[in-house]
């Protein structure tokens, strides 16, 4: 091979290599100017009210689940900017759904997305990653003692589930998290997993039934659980499963998540 044509090809790549650093695809295949793209640390919030309906021994007990998480949102050229936010409940949607095969109605906000920072409290995202990076890093975990760890296998299988979507600009990352309940006559696992298709796996295909495995990607049989999970897809999320015994009027399950 001549020595122009080993040089031509050596630039080729070059500057093939050099183009893929600054462009990147988004989700309809078009390319952007990563240069001008923005990386902003963003804090989501909101609460999801689950009422159990008479098939349920709960009925007609309720339980709040309230998430709040803090990630880094990458924003491309032309997209919505990271100033505008969602503050208090913009829209409330009461929707039936069948968990492990017995209804629910459940209120839930139609702002549950990732693509602009919501916040349902007036507070700041400061504040909050300066509160719970505190309480994260203490009472980090809990062990359910109301009742063994073979007999909440055994009432998981009637109980009730709950998928938490993370968020993230990333194709896979990885998260710290904290979950904690109020009743403590209940225990509670958690899963970090792959999609929302796994909430359906656990009770109706438990064979089927995928999780991450590594240490701190889940929990069994706790009231207060606090751990950390790696390589998590951008489908992924929490999965909060409970028993069917709840016995305080309202109970709370409390989530704080943090992209890392």
């Amino acid at each position: 091979m001549h020595y122009y044509q080993r040089n031509l090809i050596i630039i080729s790549v070059l500057v093939g290599l050099a183009l893929s650093s600054i462009i990147v695809v988004d989700a309809s295949g078009a390319l952007r100017d990563s240069r001008k793209s923005m990386h902003v640390n963003q804090v989501n919030e909101y609460t999801n009210y689950i009422h159990f309906q008479p098939e349920w021994n709960s009925h007609p007990r309720n339980l709040i689940i309230d998430t709040t998480t803090s990630w880094e949102r990458h924003i491309l050229p032309g997209e919505e900017k990271s100033d505008i936010s969602k503050h208090g409940a913009k829209h409330r949607q009461n929707t039936l759904q069948y968990v492990n095969g017995k209804p629910v109605v459940i209120v839930q906000f139609d702002y549950m997305d990732c693509q602009s920072q919501w916040i349902h409290y007036t507070k700041s995202g400061l504040d909050f990653l300066v509160n719970n990076l505190e309480q994260h890093n203490q009472n980090k975990q809990i062990s359910n003692k109301a009742y063994s760890d073979e007999l909440q296998q055994l009432k998981l299988r009637d109980g009730f589930a709950q998928f938490i979507p993370i968020c993230t600009s990333k194709n896979s990352t990885s998260y710290d998290y904290r979950v904690s309940i109020n009743d403590d006559t209940v225990g509670f696992d958690v899963y970090f997993v792959s999609s929302l298709v796994q909430q359906w796996n656990y009770f109706l295909f438990p064979d089927h039934f995928e999780h991450y495995s590594d240490e701190g990607c889940f929990g069994h049989n706790f009231q207060k659980f606090t751990g950390s999970c790696s390589n998590v897809t951008n489908t992924g999320g929490l999965l909060i499963v409970i028993q069917d015994e709840l016995s305080r009027p309202v109970s709370k399950i409390t989530v704080n998540m943090f992209e890392q």
